[in-house]
């Protein structure tokens, strides 16, 4: 008769301590950006609807002072900076209670804010009018 036995699950490694503080200042610091950098492109966007004003009375061709896809941009980016810092700082949570690596996940949100912010502005500065 043979026995077949269950092994326990493997024991993950000892990380060393060190480097595990290291990632959880990096993280905390990757975070605190991440929520500057979020609350910047935040307020950065609520201002782009004032690119309007400048706006006369005739007919514009495409998106020139069309206040509708502004509008859109600028709740897009908002929310594309939110979601990023959102998921950056939830990661860091949930890796920290699996004992995980947790840097990177801040970093990535910093990414995709920036990412997100210089598409945005590239988007909203085909409405603003052209000027002289």
């Amino acid at each position: 008769m043979s026995k077949t036995t269950t092994g326990s699950p493997a024991a993950t490694p000892k990380r060393n301590p060190a480097l595990v503080a290291l990632d959880i200042v990096a993280a905390v610091v990757f975070v605190v950006i991440g929520l500057v950098l979020s609350l910047v492109v935040v307020v950065q966007a609520g201002l782009y609807p004032s690119l309007l004003s400048s706006c006369g009375t005739g007919p514009y061709d495409g998106l020139t002072c069309n206040s509708g896809f502004l509008t859109t941009m600028v709740i897009l980016m908002s929310a594309i900076a939110i979601f990023a810092f959102a998921l950056g700082a939830g990661m860091v949570v949930v890796n920290l209670i699996r004992r995980r690596a947790v840097w990177y996940w801040p970093l990535l949100g910093i990414v995709v804010t920036v990412i997100g912010f210089y598409a945005g502005t590239f988007f909203v500065s085909l409405t603003a009018p052209v000027l002289g």
